[in-house]
């Protein structure tokens, strides 16, 4: 229950969660204050749901209020958005040809369809991995939601970005009508309220929506589906950071529901965490008819050159034909950094420790962590040198390129940050659609866009990038990036192709994606993460220490560190300063770091990380626990802020 009370001299919306007879106050004196008002009369969300915010609160180390919050339908979390559902997705595109009430399924879904009726008609949870994507899913999930809907439960739908909401919405609504609702953070404040009123009051039965939509008031839940599982937008960004697959997990566990996990490449964690067997996950596309893909090695590339002759060979041979090319470099602007050539230093944000990424055609420098921007010097600031170049070639710099191998072609550019904003892209992807390009150059913005930019040619002009980056899941994020981008080219040209351009074509995600065999990659990936005792065979949690103080900051990373490496949780205790402990030996607790966050600074405060590392979460989670209280005790002289991040998804 909701209740108004005071605090200092305003007053705040505090939650009910227990009445006891005797306040708790440690021993100390303390005076009672009356509650101002009851905002509800009674309880606003069930036991089941309210466990659930106690549970997420202690799993991710977090204040149980701002867990308790999630619960209800206040200022909703902003997750990754994707372009305004104006145009027709997957989702919809699918509906059109399905009459309200039928549903097909995919033949290699089917047995995994038979589990879950099974599962439903038994009302015991389980836990399955559909590799699909939303249009194939979309058979069998119709049918599992009429089964747990035969049986009066309910049934939860998320999807990873609120574009992607409506239009699956209106597919179950063409066929349950008002028992279904849409739940996200696109919704007005009004219409969230509305939502969530109707959910509790138990008016809808089939919810869709987004990350937040897990704490949905949904009572005698049978069926929870989590499309896309493998996205990023599911992991919170802000505290609570809550994995959204894991919550699902846990509430389906609770509620014995069927729990679905759906993706065209599933995760890792939950290929491992379901037991599925890497070689039934099949091919991306399937084999009859799939685009052919060709890997061009960049070791015979010339210098400096960013197309490839068999890349630029396919694009010329497609113009002939007036067929399309998309090209795709996951890199802003003309070049990453500005780097002098007299003193080796690049040009850096002012308020960040990372290089601005230049962007030629404006003159500018950008930031990417703080947004900042400014004109481009004409003098290094570190040496006053002269000789400043571009160093990381971005889309621009690939634009200029093709503009002048082919300068017939009709040639656009989509990227996030850009003159004209969205409405630019916006009207860039109209030519597409009208087919009034011939070349378009894209970021990972052409894999979320709808409709999808699909052509005769896809590109992938430089993935190794991503594979550079000093992340244990970097493999994992580029195969999954490069799946989608592949999946643009165009299924119904029987002239589709892909190339591939790679300094390591024997790299194990190259090898999947060129052999469209994911099991190459899965079970390469699965076994380097074993090797390393990283997810899914141990568990991480990040810390960072930031601080306006450079010393500070570093002093209380390095105590911290000092801490854990001490910390006994089976014991409960922590030795003072750093000293060890003397007693049985602690579980294995590994400490990584403390090092620069990356970046090292950021809007002009210094960042240091560490990583706790071990094969027992609980064992993590209490060591952090009992050293925080500890580094606590050590005040917050210089802005000091320790965030905790368990079961991170990247360590950048």
């Amino acid at each position: 229950m909701r209740v108004r009370v005071p605090f200092g001299r305003g007053a705040l919306t505090g939650f009910v969660v227990a009445v006891t007879p005797h306040p708790e106050t440690g021993g100390k004196t303390a005076p009672i204050r009356e509650v101002i008002a009851r905002l509800e009369d009674r309880p606003s969300i069930s036991p089941d749901l309210l466990a659930l915010t106690a549970w997420v609160a202690e799993r991710y180390l977090a204040p149980f209020g701002q867990c308790l919050r999630l619960a209800f339908p206040g200022s909703p979390e902003r997750t990754r958005a994707a372009v305004p559902a104006k145009h027709a997705d997957e989702t919809s595109a699918v509906a059109a040809g399905a009459a309200p009430g039928q549903s097909t399924c995919d033949e290699s879904l089917a047995p995994l369809r038979a589990k879950a009726l099974a599962a439903i008609a038994r009302q015991t949870h389980a836990s399955l991995l559909f590799p699909a994507t939303t249009g194939a899913l979309l058979g069998p999930c119709a049918d599992a939601i009429q089964a747990v809907l035969d049986r009066g439960r309910t049934a939860l739908v998320l999807v990873p970005e609120t574009g992607r909401v409506d239009s699956l919405h209106a597919f179950f609504a063409a066929r349950w009508g008002a028992r279904c609702q849409a739940y996200h953070a696109g919704l007005s404040s009004a219409e969230r309220h509305q939502a969530w009123a109707r959910i509790q009051a138990g008016e809808a039965a089939v919810v869709t929506g987004t990350r937040s939509a897990v704490f949905a008031p949904l009572s005698g839940l049978g069926l929870l589906i989590v499309d896309q599982e493998d996205h990023q937008a599911y992991k919170a960004e802000n505290v609570p950071r809550y994995d959204t697959r894991v919550v699902a997990a846990e509430r389906a566990r609770r509620a014995g529901a069927v729990l679905i996990l759906a993706s065209a490449h599933p995760s890792l964690e939950t290929v491992h965490s379901t037991g599925t067997d890497t070689g039934a996950l099949g091919p991306i596309v399937p084999q009859a008819g799939a685009p052919p893909v060709t890997v061009a090695d960049l070791r015979d590339a010339p210098f400096g050159d960013i197309l490839s002759t068999p890349l630029s060979d396919a694009i010329a041979a497609r113009l002939a034909d007036r067929r399309r090319v998309l090209l795709f470099l996951n890199r802003k602007g003309y070049a990453s950094v500005l780097l002098c050539h007299d003193c080796g230093q690049a040009v850096k944000c002012p308020a960040c420790s990372v290089g601005w990424t230049f962007h030629k055609r404006d003159g500018l420098l950008r930031c990417s962590y703080c947004g900042r921007s400014g004109n481009a010097p004409e003098r290094c600031p570190a040496c006053a040198g002269t000789r400043l170049i571009p160093s990381g070639s971005g889309t621009e710099a690939l634009e200029e390129q093709v503009k002048a191998r082919f300068p017939a072609a009709r040639i656009a550019r989509l990227e996030r940050h850009r003159t004209g904003g969205d409405g630019a892209n916006a009207a860039i992807l109209s030519l597409w659609q009208a087919k009034e390009l011939d070349i378009l150059i894209g970021t990972q913005m052409v894999v979320t866009r709808r409709p999808p930019p699909v052509a005769s040619l896809v590109g992938l002009v430089y993935p190794d990038a991503a594979l550079h980056l000093p992340d244990f899941q970097a493999a994992e994020r580029a195969y999954h990036t490069c799946s989608d981008v592949m999946a643009l080219a165009d299924p119904h040209d029987s002239t589709a192709g892909i190339v591939l351009q790679s300094y390591l074509p024997r790299h194990h995600v190259i090898r999947a994606l060129a052999e469209r065999n994911p099991s190459i990659f899965y079970e390469s990936e699965l076994a380097a993460r074993q090797a390393l005792g990283y997810p899914p065979f141990g568990r991480l949690i990040g810390l960072r220490v930031s601080g306006t103080k450079e010393d500070l900051v570093d002093a209380a990373a390095t105590r911290w560190a000092a801490l854990l490496r001490t910390a006994w949780p089976s014991t409960g205790k922590v030795g003072v300063g750093g000293a060890p402990l003397v007693g049985p030996p602690p579980a294995l607790i590994e400490v990584l770091g403390p090092i620069p966050a990356t970046p090292a600074r950021v809007r002009g405060r210094f960042r240091r990380q560490l990583v706790v590392k071990g094969t027992d979460g609980t064992e993590l989670r209490e060591a952090v626990r009992m050293t925080l209280a500890e580094m606590d005790r050590g005040g917050r002289a210089g802005g000091l802020r320790y965030d905790i991040d368990v079961d991170p998804q990247s360590l950048m």
